[in-house]
């Protein structure tokens, strides 16, 4: 059996999406060469406003080794934008759906084959957010995360 890459990526979105307020989750990067259009990819309405709330997931990395079977290590990059309101403390909004997003995968269940875990280091916790800063995203100040997952999968041929 091929990687499951897709049913890995697919099972990302469907977590994000059980956290309280998230917004837009695409299991994908997306792209638009009209801002507008860009701007409406990651547009939410989240307690009657309408914000930039918005997550993108992609494949980074993947490792493999044999060791009785097959195993492949994937990296995956979950980025993550919110429109900063300096005035509504939007920060602790931020920080607390990072919070939410980590609790979520700390105890995740995989799949047939697969587990959140860092397979070279199953004692570290699949969850590891790199970054969180402010950036410009298509001319609005946002917030901006980047967490990686680690996703250990037994390949069987």
């Amino acid at each position: 059996m091929a990687s499951n890459y897709v049913a890995i990526a697919a099972n990302i979105k469907t977590k994000l999406l059980t956290v309280a307020n998230i917004g837009q989750v695409h299991d994908y990067y997306r792209w638009s060469k009209d801002a507008g259009a860009f701007l409406a990819m990651f547009s939410a309405t989240i307690g009657g406003v309408k914000q930039i709330r918005g997550w993108e997931i992609t494949r980074t990395a993947v490792t493999e080794h044999k060791h009785g079977a097959f195993w492949r290590h994937h990296q995956f990059r979950i980025s993550g934008y919110m429109g900063l309101q300096d005035a509504a403390g939007t920060d602790k909004t931020f920080q607390t759906l990072v919070e939410n997003i980590c609790e979520t995968f700390r105890t995740a269940d995989g799949g047939a084959t697969w587990d959140y875990r860092n397979g070279d280091s199953p004692d570290n916790s699949a969850m590891q957010v790199n970054t969180i800063d402010v950036r410009e995203f298509g001319a609005v100040l946002c917030h901006y995360a980047e967490i990686t997952l680690s996703v250990t999968e037994k390949i069987i041929a």
